[in-house]
Order: C-alpha cells, then structure tokens, then sequence
C-alpha cells in the first residue's frame, strides 16, 4: 500500500498532461521505468494477500462473517472515499489546468524538434526535418505518435506531409488507438477525412476494445473534460463535426452496432468514478465470486496438490495464465487501469488471478514460511525480465506480455522472501506503519495532488521535491490516524479496534531517612 503513495508521488514528474500536477521539474525519462517497475508487481501482490486473508476470515468466521466483516472494512470505506475523492478530483483538475495556465505552458507531446514543430504546424519545417533523416513515425514518452499529434491538431497537410514520409496509417498510440480513433473522438474533421481517403481501418480498436466508431460517438461532456485535461480545444463546432463523422464512418463500413450494443458498458468502464480506490471496488466484485466458489470447494473438497501451490511447481501455471489474461491488455507492463462504475472484464480477470492463487495459499505452512528465502536470487531474476519485457511491450504483444507476467510473479516470490526475512519480527514502529497503511493510502491522493500543485513552479532538483511530496503528505496523515482515526470508530473500521495504552506512571522513590 505504502508503494502506491510513491508510485503516485512521482506522477507529478513524469509529463502526464492528464495529471493535474505537471512540474517544471518533469523527467519522464527517469520516471517511467519507476512507475513500470512498481505497477509491474504492486497491486498483483496486494490482491494475493487479499486472498490469503480473505480464505482466513472465511475459516475463522464462516461466509456470513467474512461478507459481513468485507462490507464494513472494503464497502463503507469505498463509499465515503468516492463522496469525498470525486468532487474533490474534479476541482484539483480544474486547479491545475489553471497553475499550468497561469505559468504560460503548453502540454508538452514530446521533446524532439519534430514534436515541436508538428505542434506548431510548420509544415514546411516538419517536411525539411523528415528529409534529413527524421523519423515520420517518431513517439512521445507516451506512446504518442507524430501522426496522432498532427490529427489532434487537425493539420490535414500535416497529415498528408507523415504520410508521403512513410507514418504508419494505422500506427497505435500509448493507449492502442489510431490516429483516425483519435481525430474522430475530439471531432478534428479535416484530418479524420484525409486519413479516410488514404484508407484507415474504420474497424481498428485500442487496447480497451474502443472501436473507432464508440470513439467518435462518446458522450461529448467527456470529450471535453478529457480535452480540458490535456489542454485541448474543444469547442461546439467538433461537436457537429463529430456528428458529420460518425456519417463518413458508417459509409465506409465502420459497425455501427456497438453503440447501441455494449458501447454504454465500455463508457461506465472508462469513466473516471472511484480513481485510486478502484481496487476496493474490484475486491467486492471478487467476493461475490468467492462466496460460491467456496461453498462448491468446500462441498466437493477441492483442493491443489501441494507441488503446484508451492515454488516453483505454482509458476509452471501461473506465468502461463497470467500471461494468457495480459494478453487481453496488450501494449502495457502489467495491467491496464480502469475506474469506472462497470468493472473492466479483462482486469478483474487478471487479478482474480492472484486473489484466488492468495486464497488457495492459505494453510500451506511452505508457502508461509519457506517462499523465497533466496530472496534475492528471485529478484537478481527479475531485473531482466523487467528490463527486457519493458523493451518489447509495445512491440513484441506478447513475448512481451509473457515477460511481463514473469516479471510479476517472480518479483512477488522475491518480496515475500525480502519482507519475511527483515520485517517479520513484530517491531512496534514496523507494525504501526502497517497498520496505518491502509488509512494512508484510501487518504493520500487529493492532498498528495494538493503538495504537488502547490510546488509544482519551484526551481528545485526533482529528487528533493519528490522526497518533500512524500514525507509531507505522510507526516500531516499520520498525525491525522494517531489523534483522530487509530483509537476511534474510524480506526475500528478500517484495522480493528485499539486501545491507546496509558504511559505508566512514575514510580516514587523512598527516601531512606536513617
């Protein structure tokens, strides 16, 4: 939980235009394989204790104790957190897009002259620059490519220009959508028909299985706020153009079932509700698959050998099915992200994986107390594959997909080993953060964007403000459990009741008066 503190410290730094913190101090180069690295094993083994716990409040309480018990500690949480961090999300975005305003900065797409240019719309520029050796099919730290920026911005001789150089009509993007699904989503008329003409797949989906058409028929409310985010006109005249889309679309074949089929599913998945509390949504949903399963298990006394729950006979299916379930997010080291109202099959699927392997882990002694006690040969190994799966994501769908899957689990062998070796001797300060964890985490972000605005404009070394971003927002919600949330009702939801232990009082020394 204390990871997902950092991995959202550093967001700030990493040139997300979409983030409502965007510093001067922004190193993408640096922070990418930080953020990769984390969200590469993070949340897999969360929901892998999860499970554990979750198999043992069953056997201790039965189902309707463990239902119980998950509805107040996962159900009440979430629903508090979602009343307080929407509204308050939606006025950090706005917050931030008027400091990134004021400080007279455009979203930076990338950092070649390219980019610059193709921003700027010097055609003429752009065309020198390509025959000088450019590359027409050149990416951003996102993923971004030229050709997506050029449609963007609606430069239809821009367009042309990447073409006749050899840009890939249908390259995807860092979310696995063409040019042609971006152009139509924010109603950019002129370059949607250029690239129609040069004959874009009108059928192509993003990773997410976002049709072209759903693109261009979203809810244009969302359209905006997303344009507002990334600091992207949108105006009514897109609204109609994207109108006039959706007809081009459908003459060139494009299905236009989707949208009165599943398309009002994929727009509860995308749509921005529960932000970095998704995961206690995503729990409840596999609790609801847990019940049954455990009363069918427990019927017909299912249960795994030992050799394919312990290590490293469990890796020899694992690696496969998790690799199998990455496949259906192809693109990304490690999962894709949703936070909306629907949950997002692929995802859940995925970490059901962990969950379940976490619940069947519950009982095995090995597994407790013998996994990774060569900690740190396990996590030597997973610095190729995180290194290589990292190179080839994008590129190679699903070698790189396969060492992704790796990555995670042999990461996850090696931490359970590293934190049972030097943190599993109950030390108070250890056990205290432990306990905080969760509170800190369901509290941090809003005040974490909060610290990030605010020194987002300072001069100063990126790592100095990163440990200022993280300490700060620590200490203040630390302060905040210790007086107001460990020893009160609040507390007792979250981690079980506790009682402050009164400091003794000091003993009285006798005066010897001989």
């Amino acid at each position: 939980m204390l990871l997902g503190l950092v991995l959202h410290g550093v967001l700030s730094f990493a040139g997300i235009p979409i983030w409502p913190a965007e510093d001067v101090r922004s190193a993408p180069e640096v922070i990418y394989p930080v953020i990769d690295w984390i969200h590469g094993f993070r949340m897999q083994l969360f929901f892998l204790v999860s499970g554990f716990f979750t198999a043992m409040m069953w056997k201790k309480r039965g189902l309707g104790g463990l239902v119980k018990q998950r509805l107040l500690r996962i159900g009440l949480p979430l629903a508090v957190g979602v009343v307080v961090v929407f509204p308050a999300m939606i006025a950090l975005g706005i917050w931030g897009g008027q400091v990134k305003a004021e400080r007279g900065e455009v979203a930076q797409v990338g950092g070649s002259g390219l980019f610059e240019e193709v921003i700027e719309g010097d055609v003429e520029r752009v065309r020198a620059l390509l025959e000088k050796g450019g590359d027409a099919n050149e990416k951003d730290h996102n993923g971004t490519p030229l050709l997506h920026v050029a449609s963007i911005a609606d430069n239809g001789e821009m367009v042309e220009v990447l073409l006749a150089k050899g840009a890939e009509l249908d390259g995807r993007g860092g979310d696995g959508g063409t040019a042609l699904s971006a152009a139509c989503f924010f109603g950019r008329e002129a370059a949607a028909m250029v690239l129609l003409k040069a004959g874009a797949d009108v059928s192509a989906q993003d990773w997410r299985g976002t049709s072209v058409m759903e693109a261009t028929t979203t809810d244009f409310e969302i359209v905006e706020a997303i344009g507002g985010a990334f600091q992207i006109e949108v105006e009514e005249s897109h609204r109609e153009a994207r109108e006039r889309l959706v007809i081009a679309l459908a003459e060139r074949g494009a299905d236009t079932t989707g949208e009165r089929g599943l398309g009002w599913y994929r727009k509860g998945v995308e749509f921005p509700v529960f932000h970095h509390l998704w995961f206690l949504y995503d729990l409840l949903w596999l609790l609801l698959v847990f019940v049954p399963v455990a009363l069918v298990a427990n019927r017909l006394g299912w249960r795994l050998p030992d050799g394919l729950i312990g290590v490293p006979g469990c890796l020899l299916w694992l690696v496969p099915l998790t690799w199998w379930m990455q496949s259906f997010m192809p693109g990304q080291f490690g999962p894709g992200t949703s936070t909306g109202i629907f949950p997002w099959p692929q995802k859940l699927g995925y970490y059901a994986v962990f969950f379940f392997f976490g619940a069947m882990s519950f009982g095995r002694g090995f597994w407790e107390e013998k996994v990774g006690r060569i900690w740190w040969g396990w996590l030597l190994v997973s610095l190729p594959l995180f290194c290589w799966g990292r190179s080839l994501v994008k590129d190679d769908l699903i070698f790189g997909a396969l060492l992704a899957s790796g990555f995670s689990w042999v990461t996850i062998v090696g931490m359970t080993g590293l934190f049972r070796r030097f943190l599993n001797e109950g030390r108070p300060v250890i056990r205290y953060f432990s306990d905080s964890s969760y509170w800190l985490y369901v509290a941090h972000l809003p005040l974490m964007i909060v610290v990030q605005i605010l020194i987002s404009a300072w001069e100063a070394p990126l790592l100095l403000k990163l440990v200022i971003v993280i300490t700060s927002v620590t200490a203040i919600l630390l302060a905040v459990y210790e007086w107001t949330v460990r020893y009160t009702w609040v507390g007792a939801i979250l981690n079980g009741r506790k009682i402050r232990v009164p400091s003794p009082l000091p003993v009285e020394k006798k005066n010897d008066l001989k």
